[in-house]
């Protein structure tokens, strides 16, 4: 079964130059936002500003981010806005309900974050759909942020793709093959597997589902 469809108005957070995600982005299939690492090491860049800039680089017209680790102070949300940046989606909750975006003290939205893929693993190693099931009914915003590492490998635990990843090193892993990657993945319940058990869910009850921009802009709409 393929996690894949245009009714899913998917947001890529971007990391470095993609192909792939121009192809989305022309196409429309899906819009990009920025991705940006300030932690220590970053390819990124050694400061802020600089950070900032490499990301900017990548997606002129970001209007949104989502940094690496949650990483985030106040200075980093003033400059944004001070950037024109309008939302940013870095409050990661363990499937709370009655989520609703907030106006953040910078002027930006922050857009809460209902389930992450690494979350869910925390929450629930046996990734078992009856777990989630009950708060997917409750009211609130319901945003997934899911990592393409753990979709494309299947990761079961916490463990499993991180150890690929250290295995091969930064080069060899941004340049794994399709086939490399379909014979390391995991074959059975996984995070690719429960994402794909919550789209099923949404679809077959007919839950509307939004972008997150469609999100932002309902969001402004409904703030005083």
């Amino acid at each position: 079964m393929s996690v894949g469809g245009d009714d899913l108005k998917l947001t890529y957070f971007a990391t470095h130059p993609s192909p792939f995600l121009d192809r989305c982005r022309d196409s429309g299939r899906a819009r990009i936002l920025i991705h940006p690492n300030f932690l220590p090491g970053s390819s990124h860049g050694e400061s802020a500003d600089e950070v900032m800039d490499y990301c900017r680089a990548l997606v002129p017209d970001a209007d949104g981010f989502r940094t690496h680790r949650y990483f985030e102070s106040n200075d980093i949300h003033d400059e944004f806005a001070h950037r024109g940046f309008k939302f940013f989606s870095n409050l990661c909750t363990r499937c709370e309900t009655h989520l609703r975006p907030l106006q953040h003290r910078s002027g930006m939205v922050s857009i809460p974050i209902f389930l992450e893929d690494g979350g869910y693993l925390l929450m629930d190693p046996t990734l078992q759909f009856e777990v989630i099931r009950e708060r997917l009914e409750t009211p609130g915003l319901k945003l997934i942020n899911f990592h393409p590492a753990h979709m494309a490998f299947n990761t079961p635990n916490i463990a499993y793709t991180r150890e690929i990843k250290d295995r091969h090193g930064r080069d060899a892993w941004n340049s794994l093959s399709g086939s490399q990657i379909r014979r390391l993945e995991h074959k059975d319940d996984g995070v690719r597997t429960a994402i794909q058990r919550i789209i099923d869910h949404v679809r077959g009850r007919k839950y509307p589902v939004l972008s997150i921009h469609e999100v932002y802009e309902q969001s402004r709409r409904e703030m005083p």
